[in-house]
């Protein structure tokens, strides 16, 4: 309805408060992975795995002499602190517009929120590549540490050839995705329950539809009335229905009692198998160098993929603060992501490549 202009110009306008974003997609594993970062220290991460057996244990008898031969079995994982940047700018004469007690929205809190959650989306993309993206300075993706040595040869500063214990299983699909396969790369990947197990599966929605498509009329009618399962975004899942408390979530199914979700930022025709056990995403604090602080990261002025995530306290979001111009009327920062992707064990990840149909 046209309301007459009397109405109109004696009616003030109300603005419902937040922005609505349109624009970003879901980012899971961005968000599961710097969710629950854990503290970088130093200019990298290193840590010591064992890579073989020292093959030393013998029966003996009697008085058999004993060997003292000693064999190598220790070896030392480095990754790199990377780090990623977007600015802001806010007009000086739109932030006094905007300071009115009838503003709904907080034009310097929204621009902050926006600025910040384009940066994780954009880690979200980096974080399914290889690292080596401009001049190897993007973080580390599962393309690097979710592969056999096909793609990347080098992890952590090693060898894949000298140490195959880096290695994990990379499987081409033959075109199909079927539960055999599954059953296959879950057996390559797993060594009875627990941290040797995969947490989730991933794969963009196209992959994610033909997995529902193997799925049995009965298994998809229970699916229907249950609801699905909601996995949060710091690990755990429940029933839709149920609901998660606390936390938000997003629609999965499941494969071994598995969650299986759709990530948009997943890379075509891939599927995988993570153990986030072993997956982890390291964040530095600036600690107030240069004038830059850790931020925590949250939405209080947008809705969408990224209202109020829970996210851990080293995720490795850093701000400048506003700073202003000395020849502008306005406000600059810089937000800044400093951290990096690791894996202590690749072989607990799989991944089935190639698949387009069923």
């Amino acid at each position: 309805m046209t309301f007459s202009d009397q109405v109109q110009a004696l009616t003030q306008e109300v603005l419902i408060p937040k922005v609505v974003d349109n624009v970003l997609n879901s980012n899971i594993l961005a968000l599961r992975l710097i969710g629950n970062a854990l503290a970088g220290i130093g200019y990298d991460v290193r840590k010591t795995i064992k890579y073989q057996n020292s093959g030393t244990a013998a029966s003996f008898a009697g008085l058999d002499t004993f060997s003292a031969a000693q064999l190598s079995t220790k070896l030392k994982l480095v990754y790199d602190m990377r780090a990623a940047r977007e600015p802001v700018a806010i007009s000086g004469m739109d932030a006094v517009a905007n300071a009115s007690a009838e503003s709904q929205t907080d034009l310097v809190k929204e621009a902050l929120e926006e600025t910040q959650q384009e940066l994780i989306d954009a880690i979200g993309t980096m974080l399914y590549g290889d690292g080596t993206g401009n001049s190897n300075k993007d973080f580390l993706g599962l393309e690097a540490i979710v592969d056999d040595g096909t793609s990347v040869t080098t992890i952590a500063g090693a060898s894949r050839t000298t140490y195959p214990v880096l290695k994990a299983t990379r499987t081409a699909s033959g075109g199909t995705l079927t539960l055999a396969k599954l059953a296959t790369l879950f057996s390559a990947i797993s060594s009875g329950s627990g941290n040797a197990s995969p947490s989730l599966m991933i794969s963009n929605e196209t992959v994610w539809d033909l997995y529902e498509q193997l799925l049995t009329p009965t298994v998809r009618e229970q699916y229907t009335s249950m609801g699905y399962y909601d996995v949060g975004m710091r690990g755990g899942a429940t029933r839709g229905k149920q609901g998660l408390v606390g936390m938000g979530g997003f629609v999965a199914v499941t494969y071994k009692g598995i969650p299986y979700v759709r990530d948009e930022k997943a890379t075509a025709q891939r599927l995988y198998m993570l153990n986030e056990n072993w997956l982890k995403w390291y964040g530095w604090d600036s600690k107030g160098f240069a004038g830059y602080n850790k931020i925590a990261f949250g939405s209080s002025q947008i809705e969408g993929e990224y209202a109020e995530p829970p996210m851990s306290q080293f995720t490795g979001f850093n701000s400048s603060g506003l700073k202003t111009p000395t020849n502008q009327f306005g406000v600059i920062a810089d937000i800044i992501l400093l951290g990096n992707l690791t894996s202590w064990q690749p072989r607990r990840s799989g991944q089935l490549t190639g698949i387009t149909g069923v």
